[in-house]
């Protein structure tokens, strides 16, 4: 192993063990509340006239949707997707950041 691949994968470890902690925090913090059910297996986070943001379920796995006017994300709610979008800087994942987040302190 070079060295720089060496960085590299220590790079990596640093971005699999925030993954896992994101993860790991959606799992312990976010109450799914019936009563914010929308349909098609989602429930509304946020919204407001021209933005939403979804917790959805798809295929057995957990999806972050958000829909803003200008733009939308989604994020699959798994270690790996979240290592993936970390790895490659999606914007996608400050928004499940900031979710997960505000979950733990309401």
């Amino acid at each position: 192993m070079t060295y720089e691949e060496t960085i590299e994968l220590e790079e990596n470890i640093k971005l699999k063990n925030e993954a896992n902690e994101i993860y790991e925090m959606f799992l312990l913090n976010v109450i799914l509340e019936p009563k914010k059910y929308k349909s098609n297996g989602r429930f509304v986070f946020w919204e407001d006239s021209h933005n939403t943001t979804f917790i959805a379920l798809k295929n057995d796995k957990f999806v972050l949707e958000c829909r803003f006017l200008h733009e939308s994300y989604d994020v699959e709610i798994t270690p790996a997707s979240i290592f993936s979008g970390l790895k490659n800087k999606y914007r996608g994942i400050d928004h499940l950041k900031a979710y997960v987040r505000s979950a733990s302190a309401g």
